[in-house]
């Protein structure tokens, strides 16, 4: 059974994580932004989560985690006071606390699934890092004190105008006691100034937060306050504030000192007494009354964030299942509905189409859910930019647009590594060494640019360097003499398709290999993980002007449009993005039905034509005169095929092995199966002798 304790670890481990993703990739900018205020907003926001990850450690005792951050803090603390770019060392050295923390967080991850009540010590053991914590610890602290002391912080809570503060409101002195076992005082302090702000006017609090941001143990809060709330209800709000020992509230008037010390032992007999609502001692601020006109507590709640809540991955795909068996369970419905009488017939099926409508508008809504943005790909793609940069010598800059754009999470979970490896293949084989690029008459400085948008149901990326681009000659060459194509074959191919030979398995421009690349191993891995989602990876380049990737990509991959074609007694499905259009076509005149490939008039252009039930070695069940035909492209060729009929489904791709696509109906069929693997909703290239149909009996 989950105790208090694994709950807010299991919170911890979430927010820890995202924090230090997003420093990760802050620290990165840091590293090339402006000199000056302008750089002041970056420092601000690394500053803030590298706290928040140390104030949460903090609550939680995890005591590794928390030094390595306080040790991190301090350096940035000083290198935010400063206003100038940091070193490289200094950068990298920041990395490399990141680094660890990632790491404790994952102890921390891994004695939570095992069920350990003290999550550090008992996680089990991990290979050692490069540096130990107590190291890193060190070299972080050497390098804050090698940075001179900021100028001391001016107090960041100033006293409104006179005219703000209503003259008719009491006044209170209120002095907050922390614990000396306090491990952020500043986080602390913030929680109190939060909640004196949410009782009334705040006019000046005494050091403020920032002030106490790189300090541990015991510290004293005074506050200049005005409230028209009593001062019972002041003292439970601060009291209610972890670490907090005693809270003393004082009547600001002269000769008058009426105060009283509230502890959390005296919680409940205060609250008790006063008959304090209990939403009052909760740890969330108490419901205020609304206050005077101009005070900031009058504008907090038009500030309030959307309400949001964390859902698991896991509950997401299990909604999403049981929404597809709600699919299922109308589609059989819709079946049973044609042995019914007609009297009965047409008021069961309105009433079946209304609860498919309603089905598929929750099925909807639970995709939606699962739409993740594309910056969860892109988030850790400057660290690894600027390491392989280094590693090689060379300088480059990463642009990345369309970070809101958003995919199905099976699709992000998939794209992890094809994303990567195309940029670390731009990096390694396309831009070019500083030096070279001067010599060529360009920057010094590389440029790769990550760019997605949105095309109707697809999603386009597009990864494009300024780099050498790719010597088509070179790969034509690299090919012939691997075997990879024939003479022949080389003959036909145009020199814009030249470059897309590098996605021949084998196949690389890189002389000698290296730990990096140069193995002509990657390319068409690639590839083949853009076309098992249903997308295409296509490939342009101009020597010396660079080179662009561009990948299409469906928006969601759980369920797919199909045109269900039926031949020989038995139903096929054809992906609906590949259709380009169905026509009928009359070739009994022609010859019969004897003949393996003819031609039927698309566009004003002859397009091969195949009959599926010669190719399946299936009866011919369609009758003479006009058939269906139905018009493809696949990997840039058009083609046409000749099914007995067609129709239009959505099918949800549901793991279903072909073995037992037998025993299914005919609307689970409709309902269930795709014509091939779940896992590919597009065909592949010999899509016809791998086509999945109904297995035969």
């Amino acid at each position: 059974m989950a105790t208090a304790q694994d709950k807010y670890l299991s919170i911890f481990v979430t927010e820890a994580r995202e924090h230090l993703a997003q420093l990760e990739g802050e620290l990165v900018r840091i590293e090339t932004e402006a000199e000056g205020p302008g750089g002041q907003p970056l420092w601000d926001s690394i500053f803030r989560k590298t706290h928040s990850v140390k104030g949460s450690a903090a609550t939680l005792g995890l005591t590794e985690l928390v030094d390595m951050a306080h040790a991190a803090e301090a350096l940035i603390f000083k290198l935010r006071a400063k206003a100038q770019k940091p070193e490289r060392g200094q950068v990298e050295l920041l990395l490399q606390a990141t680094d660890a923390l990632a790491r404790l967080v994952g102890r921390a991850a891994e004695a939570l699934s095992a069920g350990a009540g003290d999550a550090l010590p008992k996680a089990k053991a991990q290979p050692a890092p490069p540096v130990t914590s107590a190291d890193l610890v060190s070299r972080l602290a050497a390098a804050a004190q090698a940075l001179p002391d900021p100028q001391p912080a001016q107090k960041l809570v100033r006293a409104p105008d006179k005219a703000a503060v209503d003259p008719a409101l009491p006044r209170y002195r209120v002095v907050v006691q922390l614990s000396a076992k306090c491990q952020a005082p500043g986080a602390r302090a913030l929680i109190v100034q939060r909640k004196l702000k949410a009782l009334g006017t705040l006019i000046e609090l005494d050091p403020p937060p920032a002030q106490l941001m790189q300090t541990k143990g015991a510290a004293v809060l005074t506050a200049d306050f005005a409230t028209a709330r009593s001062a019972e209800e002041v003292r439970l709000a601060c009291a209610s504030v972890p670490e907090v020992e005693t809270v003393e509230v004082r009547p600001e008037a002269k000769g008058v000192v009426q105060g009283q010390r509230a502890t959390r032992g005296s919680l409940a007999a205060t609250a008790a007494r006063a008959k304090v609502a209990p939403a009052a001692s909760a740890p969330a601020a108490p419901a205020t009354p609304t206050p005077p006109r101009g005070t900031p507590a009058a504008e907090a709640p038009e500030l309030r964030p959307d309400a949001t809540v964390r859902v698991r991955a896991d509950a997401l795909d299990q909604l999403l299942d049981s929404a597809g068996e709600v699919l299922l369970g109308i589609a059989r419905l819709r079946e049973a509905s044609r042995k019914l009488p007609e009297a009965n017939a047409g008021h069961f099926e309105a009433e079946v189409d209304r609860l498919r409508r309603t089905a598929r508008e929750l099925h909807g809504k639970v995709m939606n859910a699962r739409l993740t943005p594309f910056s969860a790909l892109t988030e850790r793609l400057p660290r690894a930019v600027r390491d392989l940069s280094h590693r090689l010598g060379k300088e480059v800059d990463l642009e990345v647009q369309g970070a809101e754009v958003e995919l199905d999470r099976a699709v992000i979970e998939a794209m992890g590594d094809p994303l990567s490896h195309l940029v670390r293949n731009s990096v390694d084989h396309g831009i070019e060494k500083p030096e070279e690029r001067q010599a060529g008459g360009k920057p010094p400085r590389g440029k790769l640019s990550i760019a997605a948008r949105r095309e109707r149901d697809r999603v386009v990326i597009d990864i494009e360097d300024d780099g050498r681009g790719l010597d088509g000659q070179a790969l034509l060459r690299k090919a012939l003499d691997s075997g990879a194509i024939t003479v022949e074959a080389a003959r036909l191919l145009k020199p814009a398709a030249l470059v897309e030979l590098a996605f021949l398995p084998g196949i690389s421009t890189r002389a000698e290999a290296t730990d990096v690349s140069g193995r002509g191993v990657g390319l068409d891995a690639v590839q083949r993980a853009v076309e098992a989602l249903g997308g295409k990876l296509s490939l342009r380049s101009q020597p010396s002007r660079g080179a662009r990737f561009t990948i299409d990509l469906p928006l969601s991959v759980s369920m797919s449009n199909l045109l269900l074609v039926q031949v020989g007694g038995e139903m096929y499905g054809l992906p609906l993005p590949r259709v380009v259009l169905t026509t009928e076509y009359d070739l009994s005149a022609r010859g019969g039905e004897g003949f393996d490939s003819r031609s039927v008039i698309v566009g004003g252009q002859w397009v091969t034509a195949y009959g599926l039930a010669k190719l399946f070695g299936l009866p011919s069940l369609a009758p003479p005169g006009p058939r269906p035909f139905v018009v493809l492209e696949v990997d840039g060729i058009t083609f046409a095929v000749q099914p007995a009929a067609c129709g239009y489904a959505s099918l949800l791709n549901r793991m279903v092995d072909v073995e037992d696509l037998g025993r299914l109906s005919d609307e689970d069929l409709a309902a269930r199966v795709a014509a091939w693997s779940p896992c590919r909703p597009t065909p592949p290239r010999n899509w016809a002798s791998k086509a999945c149909p109904r297995s035969r009996q």
